[in-house]
């Protein structure tokens, strides 16, 4: 397992300035050059933050009531799902689009 420490050697940056950057700190000033330095060595080496599975047996299901035709009608609805599922993904939350409510107790109960 990867540690805050090799991605500090790897970068050049102290073992602090990762940790913060990685721990998304909002109070941390760094360039987003630095930034983006850490998160790309951190993906690198596989580093796994310890917040990071708290989703893991999680299966969200998300209500999307419209259709696939009416979607392609409206970029919204278009946009949102992709939000949804992007927002989903780089959190690690499993989640499973459905398009009624009875389906989606169906399958949960």
């Amino acid at each position: 397992m990867t540690t805050i420490k090799e991605i500090a050697l790897k970068t050049g940056y102290s073992s602090a300035t990762v940790s913060r950057i990685l721990n998304n700190d909002q109070t941390f000033s760094v360039t987003d050059s630095t930034r983006e330095t850490v998160q790309t060595v951190a993906r690198q080496l596989d580093y796994i933050s310890v917040g990071s599975n708290q989703f893991l047996d999680i299966n969200l299901a998300v209500i999307f009531s419209i259709n696939p035709d009416e979607e392609l009608e409206d970029v919204y609805y278009v946009k949102m799902r992709q939000i949804i599922e992007a927002t989903a993904e780089k959190s690690g939350l499993k989640i499973i689009l459905q398009s009624t409510i009875l389906i989606s107790l169906y399958y949960y109960l």
